[in-house]
């Protein structure tokens, strides 16, 4: 049987930390040859090719980090910017006292029929016989249906502007996007542990409508 976990893809984690009280942006761009162009960013731009992350460097000594796939990417990328900026005779702070905080994981998740489930295929909508069992195959949703399902004041579905659902949960405090063809997009989370509790919830609010 598929899980959950295994069906979760995280696309990107932001996280935010400082690595020093000031930062010179100006001197870091020559140095590590950053992208820096402050008439239209206030802030330096560093890139990690393995993993592939940026960085974003500011005066302040802030840093946010996005791009990676979970916390190792993450502290991987932080690591080698500060080991890169004291190469290149920058001050930070000792790597022991960065602290890195996650602000944000986006995740995508595709819902299916439960292994359980005993419905057959009545209509050609997912290129298969009729009659064929729907067990553990991708599920494809109504969402005209799913406004009038779902609490109406945390739901938003306007298919002219934007092609999904849009439910924000209070607890995990999330956004899911829900989409027709059964896919999802989850974002908000700081840890993983609160989008696997997100679609559990939402796999119990559709669980009716099988």
């Amino acid at each position: 049987m598929t899980t959950d976990e295994e069906r979760l893809t995280v696309v990107n984690v932001v996280a935010s930390t400082r690595v020093a009280e000031e930062l010179d942006l100006p001197d870091i761009a020559i140095q590590l040859n950053c992208e820096y162009e402050p008439e239209q960013f206030p802030g330096v731009v560093y890139r990690v090719k393995d993993p592939k992350l940026a960085i974003l460097m500011f005066r302040s000594g802030r840093a946010v980090c996005t791009g990676g796939k979970n916390k190792d990417n993450i502290h991987t990328g932080i690591e080698r910017m500060i080991q890169d900026l004291r190469g290149a005779g920058i001050e930070t702070w000792d790597k022991k006292d960065v602290e890195i905080e996650v602000q944000n994981m986006v995740a995508t998740y595709a819902l299916h029929y439960p292994e359980d489930y005993d419905g057959l295929q009545r209509i050609d909508t997912l290129d298969l016989p009729k009659g064929s069992p729907l067990a553990g195959l991708p599920r494809k949703l109504n969402l005209n249906n799913l406004t009038f399902h779902l609490p109406f004041d945390k739901v938003e579905y306007e298919p002219e502007q934007f092609p999904g659902l849009i439910y924000r949960l209070d607890f995990p405090k999330v956004v899911c996007l829900i989409f027709g063809s059964g896919k999802m997009v989850i974002t908000g989370a700081r840890h993983k542990s609160e989008i696997l509790e997100a679609v559990e919830i939402i796999k119990d609010e559709l669980a009716d409508l099988l």
